[in-house]
């Protein structure tokens, strides 16, 4: 008996132990997480750093910062995502924010703003640096921002956060049905971040069987057990009230019907009477004046007076071209080195755009047609602020602004949306769909090429300011035998008559919407082909624009048509 009873404490304590043991398995795997997170450290937080939550998702590659108590967003985060109205210039170390009628430019290290309107400029002091420099890093504050954005923006502490919301729409909203927890991962073993009462709402951004990823209205985004939310319901959240500015457009009370006029000289134009004659319909023209000398943004005008008056009295409307070209020899030539030069620099979009406006009113001009064509991505944002500057004058001098764009799917990056708003006219350059470059043969403008250019301009820009533009052009094409493709670009009249010298009658083609021809050189023994713009693709493409209530359409270009019967046939649908 003595024996036993040792044998049992023995067994008893090796039980107890074992139990233990598995006790603590069993809570070390199956019990809830009861430590919260370091929020901030998690994030990389440093002291003065902010947490960024913008439409409802976590930006973990911004980060706001309190500098002498006021919180900044970041530059890039601002220009690129909140509001593009914003142009930061690095080379300059400056902020411009062009409204309808003026610039302000601010400047790290000062409080004073410049205000440049087209005609004067002066200092004001802002109260407090809108652009500070950290790190080498470019901030804006937050509450400037805010401003000039239709936005919320909340900012919060401990942990540091910004929640901003700029864009509204429909959403999925839960709500807790008892007090639970916000945890950093889906599972009961992730740290919590915080307590959520009962009856919160939370955007829901994704549901799962037993965890259900949300966000809170403060700016967390993290997991719930799904078991403690309600069903999911719709709601459509709504904007804030926000004073958006005013830009006054001028607006034809007709339909448009522009013809470019490409002229190389100032006694190119000398002939304009006998030009109008041949080009009956035509409300507006548009003569190719203003291109650049050089990259000191030096313009060079072809504009004369005579011309301008004598359209006039035809009761045409002279929107002067400007386009940047620069002068290469005899030549003009297409430079995007070049541009983004000019147009870099805040000093020479000035000066350009005061040399245009006061050549233009001097000789009676009715507005600029902007053809900046080659405009690279990087140099993208240079440009569309040298439009909106560009847009300040011209409002001021009651000229029209109109500027062309190729087709989106071609140049998407150029911020059609922005030119809508501060331009009063967008025209879609709707050709060039195969360029003398392309390796393979095609269309100049097929039927689903100007519609889908019409199609996605109005997705972003009013339809009572687009204009579609249209190619009295085509390529014809050739391919040697052994595979080399060349082509060569020539008007309506020398195309066809390329088909009929060699017997061949243009059929049909269902996939382009054009008719096409082709043939065997017997001379060089290269295989040709044509897709032809003719009477058939100029209807086709007129109706488009008008089945789509455009103000109207723009031809590119006088001479190339096969007779008047080309301008008369546009007018007809444009009345």
């Amino acid at each position: 008996m003595k024996r036993v009873v040792p044998v049992l404490i023995v067994l008893l304590l090796i039980v107890g132990v074992a139990g233990s043991m598995v006790w603590k398995f069993l809570g070390s795997k199956y019990m809830p997480e009861k430590e919260y997170m370091d929020y901030a450290s998690e994030l990389g937080l440093g002291a003065d750093e902010y947490a960024i939550t913008l439409n409802h998702e976590l930006l973990g590659d911004y980060a706001g910062r309190e500098i002498d108590g006021r919180v900044y967003l970041p530059m890039d985060l601002v220009t690129k995502t909140i509001n593009s109205r914003f142009y930061w210039n690095e080379a300059e170390q400056q902020l411009i924010f062009t409204t309808p009628t003026e610039m302000e430019i601010y400047k790290p290290l000062s409080t004073m703003c410049t205000v440049q309107s087209y005609s004067e400029s002066s200092e004001v002091d802002a109260q407090y640096e809108v652009v500070k420099q950290l790190e080498g890093t470019s901030y804006v504050a937050a509450d400037f921002v805010k401003l000039h954005t239709c936005m919320d923006l909340e900012t919060y502490t401990d942990p540091n956060r910004i929640v901003a919301q700029t864009s509204w729409g429909t959403v999925q909203q839960v709500k807790a049905d008892k007090v639970t927890n916000l945890r950093y991962k889906g599972g009961i073993k992730s740290e919590i971040l915080r307590e959520i009462p009962e009856g919160e709402k939370m955007v829901l951004i994704e549901a799962f069987d037993d965890w259900t990823n949300v966000v809170t209205e403060d700016g967390y985004v993290g997991w719930i057990e799904t078991k403690d939310l309600g069903s999911p319901s719709e709601v459509t959240e709504e904007a804030p009230a926000f004073d958006e500015p005013v830009y006054t457009s001028i607006h034809k009370d007709y339909k448009i019907n522009m013809a470019w006029h490409q002229v190389m000289s100032k006694s190119a134009g000398a002939n304009v009477a006998s030009v109008l004659s041949t080009i009956p319909g035509v409300n507006t023209i548009s003569p190719t004046w203003y291109y650049f000398q050089d990259e000191s943004g030096a313009v060079i005008s072809d504009a004369v007076k005579e011309y301008v008056d004598t359209c006039h009295a035809a009761g045409v409307e002279v929107w002067a071209l400007f386009s940047n070209e620069f002068t290469h020899s005899e030549d003009r030539v297409f430079d995007t080195e070049k541009t983004d030069q000019v147009l870099g620099s805040t000093e020479k979009r000035s000066a350009v755009i005061h040399s245009v406006i006061e050549d233009a009113l001097s000789f009676g001009i009715d507005g600029i047609n902007v053809d900046f064509e080659l405009i690279s991505a990087d140099g993208a944002d240079d440009y569309v602020e040298f439009i909106r500057e560009l847009s300040i004058g011209c409002r001021a001098n009651n000229l029209v602004l109109s500027v062309d764009n190729y087709v989106p799917k071609y140049s998407g990056y150029l911020n059609r949306r922005e030119q809508g708003i501060v331009a009063d006219y967008v025209v879609i350059m709707g050709y060039d769909e195969t360029t003398a470059g392309s390796g393979t043969p095609g269309p100049t403008a097929s039927q689903s090429f100007v519609r889908e250019g019409i199609s996605d301009t109005l997705a972003v820009v009013d339809k009572s300011k687009v204009i579609n533009g249209m190619p009295l052009y085509t390529r014809v094409w050739s391919t040697t035998p052994d595979g080399a493709v060349s082509s060569f670009a020539c008007g309506m009249t020398e195309a066809l008559g390329y088909l009929t010298s060699h017997g061949v009658t243009p059929a049909y083609r269902e996939d382009a919407g054009l008719n096409y021809g082709s043939y065997t050189s017997d001379v060089d023994g290269n295989f040709y082909e044509i897709w032809l713009q003719d009477a058939d693709a100029v209807t086709d493409e007129v109706k488009m624009a008008m089945d789509a209530d455009l103000a109207g359409v723009a031809s590119w270009k006088i001479g190339f048509e096969s007779g008047q019967e080309i301008w008369t046939l546009i007018s007809s649908y444009l009345q």
